[in-house]
């Protein structure tokens, strides 16, 4: 009996000192996928159909007002970017910038932030001119393997 209980606290030994060992591993490159989905969710601003994937339908959004129904704000948002592309004769592109992304993870969620900014080149118009950056707070959620948008705070970078 003695040797089956060293044999079972010697293997409790071994996977807990596997799990300290490789658990830093696992947090960093939960880290860098974050931080390449950010990059992903600012890169598609041109393509709303394909950033509609990243997010979860549960997802929260707060910029100038609350909206907690993920589907009919995607919907609008796609509804006035077509608008806007179809007054000016054809697609919008967006170029992305992001600085200073903030990464805290807690298991299977992610909070980030980062400042946000676009270049915005309509169709057949003048590139305008860049608006004000806006800090993005993203809470994400992984399931399954894939990070998802929870939760999205935008306002104005300097307040107001």
């Amino acid at each position: 009996m003695l040797n089956f209980e060293r044999s079972c606290d010697l293997r409790f030994l071994i996977v807990m000192l596997a799990g300290l060992i490789l658990a830093p591993g696992a947090y960093a490159d939960d880290k860098d996928d974050v931080l390449a989905f950010i990059h992903q969710y600012g890169e598609l601003e041109g393509d709303l159909k394909a950033q509609a994937k990243l997010i979860r339908d549960d997802r929260v959004m707060i910029t100038s007002v609350r909206q907690s129904d993920a589907a009919k704000n995607m919907a609008i948002q796609m509804a006035a970017r077509q608008a806007s592309e179809a007054i000016n004769g054809g697609k919008t592109k967006f170029i992305t910038t992001i600085e200073s992304p903030q990464i805290a993870i807690y298991g299977n969620v992610a909070v980030t932030s980062f400042e946000r900014s676009f270049a915005i080149f309509p169709h057949n118009q003048p590139a305008e001119p860049p608006g004000p950056s806006t800090w993005v707070t993203l809470v994400l959620v992984k399931e399954r393997g894939e990070w998802g948008i929870a939760h999205t705070h935008i306002s104005p970078v300097g307040g107001d």
